[in-house]
């Protein structure tokens, strides 16, 4: 059988059919690329049965890459730069035999080249898809590594000039080393849907954390990465249009990036530490502005009903309660964006906006300037404004004037930072709020969190000691089948990729506004809630595992420190 029919009949095989398979089989590639890349660059092939077909071809074998079993010595037996030039990844020693791994089978200027670098070394070749690769790759050198080198040769190349439009990291300045290495670890984090980068100096080392689902992960990079961490600092102040010059005081910034995935708005901070300083970054996707709605939040269809009820409103204050990093914004933004419309005038004051809403006012709060949500506030209320969105209340003052719009006739949307949906009640109290001016126009309390859900490439059925679940108070239907995910490569091995919200809907009832005006305690608060109706976080979250979204586990963390709380009120 020639190469040419046994390369259709892989193509074939891998899920095309007789047309697209002749028409990949025609590529030709050009200078610097390979048949391979090019036919997997089209996406129209399946890469996994492609990779398997040509194995068998070239009789290679095909084998997944465990990154946790990979030889750390073999590693050095070939240069970074190359590694990643040619995409040939060292995985394994053993006596004079080395076993390299690579997607690309006609890539013979690779394969000549490593047999020349191993000085004669005898060498085993493995293919493996190429995704599984390049993440294998970044895994095990680190992100940068193949700059690394000529960073160290010449890393004055942050010394660039600020920039006053959106700075594009799907292009490299090739002669900007500090540049490129910068670029890859934010582009990195964008493809992990990170939600923050943490670049930190330790006494002896630099490390790079970012947080994805919620939980931190720690960035493989370059050995001795601390050499430049001063450049590092340097280059990302540029972009964020900081004082370079100033190290002994922290500064905010904002850097506008254009991404292959669109446009990423990232808020900038620094804070000067005995180690040196540090810089965090929030990534905040400006194209994510077309998903808000209601649908987006996949209540439970009594919670949805309750919200879509408050909704239709036409005044008083709704509030979204939870920790930093809950959900909170956006659940505000899917709300004003399903009743936004051309007979309602929407204003909102935040610090700051994090989402752009097509046909509603956002103001962005300056305290530094006097622009505080307090006088924000009072600005849009002369404004004719129908439905309010005041970012937080904070203290006193914005409470008070929240209220009063309320009672004016406006339908206010706000937070608060507490555990659950009642807790509401009593940090209103606490800020002086008149017990009958609460009870009146507060319409209902919407707790949340973030939970991570079972990633999709590793889920497997599992089961639980029924004791346990006796003692956590889940019942599980006969018949059910519950889920957890193994964990993989895609999901970094923790089983888990993906956030969903649960909720906790606290409606102000009648009942509810007695107890308030005779200001009575929280956890008998929230035992009328519960009488009322109200779905507790956790029973919301096992909603979640019945349907197969996420773990007990899961559900036990997030919502443990609520359920100790109710307790122990």
């Amino acid at each position: 059988m020639s190469q040419l029919r046994a390369l259709l009949d892989a193509l074939l095989a891998s899920g095309c059919d007789d047309a697209t398979a002749a028409e990949l089989l025609a590529i030709k590639a050009p200078g610097g690329s390979t048949w391979t890349v090019e036919v997997l660059n089209t996406g129209k092939a399946d890469e996994a049965r492609l990779t398997t077909e040509l194995g068998k071809i070239f009789r290679t074998p095909c084998e997944p890459i465990d990154t946790q079993k990979i030889d750390r010595l073999a590693l050095q037996l070939l240069p970074g730069r190359f590694v990643f030039k040619h995409h040939i990844l060292p995985i394994a020693q053993e006596g004079e035999t080395v076993t390299l791994a690579t997607y690309d089978v006609f890539n013979q200027t690779g394969r000549r080249l490593a047999q020349q670098q191993l000085n004669g070394k005898k060498i085993r070749w493995q293919l493996t898809p190429r995704t599984q690769l390049l993440r294998a790759l970044r895994t095990a050198y680190g992100v940068g590594a193949d700059v690394f080198e000529e960073i160290l040769k010449n890393n004055r190349a942050y010394e660039t000039l600020e920039q006053d439009t959106a700075l594009d990291i799907t292009n490299d300045d090739p002669e900007a080393s500090v540049v490129k290495f910068v670029n890859q670890i934010i582009r990195e984090a964008i493809v992990e849907r990170a939600t923050d980068i943490h670049v930190e100096p330790l006494e002896g080392d630099l490390r790079i954390r970012v947080r994805i689902d919620g939980i931190l992960h720690e960035v493989a990079v370059p050995p001795q990465l601390r050499v430049l961490q001063s450049a590092i600092i340097s280059r990302l102040k540029v972009m964020a249009h900081m004082d370079i010059a100033e190290r002994r005081l922290p500064q905010d910034g904002r850097i506008n990036l254009t991404t292959a995935a669109g446009s990423i708005d990232v808020r900038v901070s620094t804070i000067p530490t005995v180690n040196g300083e540090s810089i965090s970054l929030r990534l905040l996707s400006r194209t994510e502005t077309l998903t808000f709605g209601l649908e987006r939040l996949d209540m439970g269809a009594r919670q949805m009903a309750q919200m879509k009820q408050m909704l239709a409103l036409p005044n008083g204050i709704i509030l979204v309660t939870g920790p930093t990093g809950s959900g909170k914004s956006t659940s505000l933004y899917s709300f004003l964006s399903s009743i936004n419309a051309i007979s309602r005038r929407i204003i909102t004051v935040e610090e700051p906006v994090e989402y752009r809403l097509p046909g509603i006012s956002q103001i962005d709060v300056k305290a530094d300037i006097g622009l505080t949500f307090a006088n924000g506030l009072r600005a849009i209320l002369r404004q004719d404004p129908n439905i309010v969105m005041v970012g937080e209340i904070r203290d006193f003052e914005t409470a008070e004037i929240s209220i009063r719009a309320a009672m004016t006739g406006h339908l206010v949307f706000s937070t608060l930072h507490t555990n659950d949906a009642v807790s509401g009640i009593t940090r209103l109290l606490d800020m002086g709020i008149e017990p009958f001016l609460l009870a009146s126009v507060v319409r209902c309390f919407l707790a949340q969190r973030l939970i991570r859900t079972i990633c999709p490439d590793c889920t497997a059925e599992t089961t639980y000691d029924p004791q346990y679940l006796k003692e956590i108070d889940f019942h599980v239907p006969d018949g059910t089948k519950l889920y957890k995910g193994r964990g993989c490569e895609s999901c970094r091995h923790t089983g888990y990729r993906g956030r969903r919200a649960i909720f906790e809907v606290a409606t102000i009832t009648e009942g509810l506004r007695r107890m308030i005006i005779r200001k009575e305690t929280g956890s008998a608060l929230k035992a009328r809630a519960l009488q009322d109706g109200m779905e507790s976080l956790r029973s919301d979250g096992w909603r979640r595992v019945l349907k197969g979204q996420t773990t007990v586990e899961e559900i036990v963390r997030v919502t443990q420190q609520d359920e100790a709380m109710t307790e122990t009120d």
